[in-house]
């Protein structure tokens, strides 16, 4: 699965809170913390400064909490805890697989954990908000039982197979009732 991991982990930037008007720019790769750094200001004597570079390995990051302070400042506490988590090496990988993989694995799930899904992350919310994955997940047969809605959930799959069959998908359903 780690093959799956590119060689940049993540990357942001941001200006610093006011008053500042610094740009500060934060990379993870899988190796090594690198926090660039631009200051700004309208004062002349402040224009000829370089950006700084400051790089850590990991686990110098993790053990530095003065190189972590200023960041949680700039980038916020949910930034910054993401961070700490890929820098301890735990990864988000499900957000990193291919489209093609993800339409796979929910094909698999019923309508209504697909749209459960969508509500875990950006990545599921952008895929399954697409017409082509739409498009993809049509053929599929719809068997929805949801324990909610049943009190009998022994319904069996040939009876629900058989109603499919005289009703349609449901997913055309509503065609049918426009159709003159």
């Amino acid at each position: 699965m780690t093959s799956l991991l590119r060689d940049t982990l993540f990357e942001i930037q941001r200006q610093a809170p006011s008053p500042s008007k610094d740009y500060h720019h934060l990379v993870i790769t899988k190796n090594e913390v690198t926090l660039r750094s631009w200051k700004i200001s309208a004062r002349a004597e402040h224009r000829k400064i370089l950006p700084r570079e400051v790089k850590k390995t990991h686990n110098e990051f993790l053990q530095e909490t003065m190189m972590q302070r200023p960041l949680e400042k700039i980038f916020g506490k949910d930034t910054m805890e993401y961070v700490v988590n890929l820098c301890r090496g735990q990864f988000d990988l499900i957000v990193r697989i291919p489209d093609s993989l993800k339409i796979r694995i929910l094909s698999f799930l019923d309508t209504q954990d697909i749209k459960q899904m969508s509500e875990t992350c950006r990545a599921f919310q952008k895929l399954c908000s697409t017409e082509e994955f739409w498009e993809k997940m049509k053929p599929r047969k719809e068997i929805s039982v949801s324990a909610s809605n049943s009190k009998s959930s022994c319904v069996s799959v040939k009876t629900m197979q058989r109603s499919q069959k005289v009703q349609g998908p449901v997913w055309m359903r509503g065609r049918r009732n426009i159709l003159f």
